[in-house]
């Protein structure tokens, strides 16, 4: 079985809020896209749809919608 997960590097904020943005839809869809290898590697067909674990990631994301300015302090 070919592995499909990318390792993804944590990269420096973003400059305004339209790169932001994209920043944050290039990760919707790359956790999205990864949905099937977890689901195959954790064995998680009995617990979760993969529909469900999409609506996980776009709610997490949607709890942030508030935030206006993209260079926030690191934690």
């Amino acid at each position: 079985m070919a592995s499909t997960v990318k390792y993804v590097r944590v990269p420096p904020n973003s400059a305004n809020m339209e790169a932001a943005r994209k920043r944050v839809f290039e990760f919707f869809k790359t956790a999205c896209r990864s949905i099937p290898t977890f689901m195959d590697i954790y064995v998680l067909d009995d617990v979760v749809k993969p529909s469900q674990l999409r609506s996980t990631v776009a709610s997490e994301i949607r709890k942030n919608a508030h935030v206006t300015e993209p260079k926030m302090p690191s934690i």
